[in-house]
């Protein structure tokens, strides 16, 4: 039952790293965040890879926002997703606003926009699987929901108030709770999780006592 995702690739789960695992989704520390990155072939696809994660984006919504580069405010630097953007039929909010981006967000999205249309979502998750292969990692439960769930798991592990991550991310609180919360880091991983959630303007910088 277990593999049923992937019933003919053979993937499995890392056994060593069973707490890196949200609903079968593979979760990345910001370490394997930045070499799945570094290894990324075309530049295009690095701009995707950010945006996807830094946004916390549903993969349909991804592409949507390729299609209306509208949606993105340049004045005040956020996404706003209208009703059509989601079309979920369990989703809890009609709309959401995505906020805070980080200061030079706005050079990153003219960059996806100017790019080439990004792929669909099962050739996206076939170019994960192969990308992190050349880091080491399994391929086990890396899709374009990885993007995602790592980064609702970092914004926990920083101690983001669930009602911004919820709100951010456009799903109620017990969802949250119980696909989310359950992820471990350590001291570390959550040091170098801050950093880069202060680096994109997530996590306010916190000042020395």
């Amino acid at each position: 039952m277990e593999n049923k995702k992937y019933p003919k690739s053979g993937f499995k789960k890392d056994p060593q790293a069973l707490h890196r695992y949200v609903n079968n989704i593979r979760i990345l520390t910001p370490q394997e965040w930045d070499q799945l990155k570094d290894v990324i072939p075309k530049e295009h696809h690095v701009t995707n890879f950010k945006i996807l994660t830094i946004t916390g984006l549903r993969y349909i919504e991804f592409l949507r926002l390729y299609d209306h580069p509208e949606w993105y405010n340049r004045k005040e630097n956020l996404i706003h997703l209208p009703e059509e953007a989601q079309k979920k039929g369990k989703r809890t909010m009609k709309e959401r606003t995505i906020t805070p981006l980080p200061s030079m967000f706005e050079d990153t999205f003219k960059a996806f926009t100017q790019g080439p249309k990004p792929p669909q979502e099962a050739t996206w998750n076939k170019n994960l699987q192969r990308w992190i292969q050349k880091v080491g990692i399994g391929p086990y439960g890396v899709s374009a929901k990885t993007t995602r769930k790592t980064i609702e798991s970092w914004m926990y592990a920083a101690q983001v108030p669930t009602m911004d991550i919820c709100e951010r991310q456009g799903h109620d609180s017990l969802t949250s709770m119980r696909h989310y919360r359950r992820n471990t880091f350590s001291a570390r991983e959550k040091g170098e999780i801050e950093a880069k959630l202060q680096e994109w303007g997530i996590l306010r910088q916190k000042r020395g006592i």
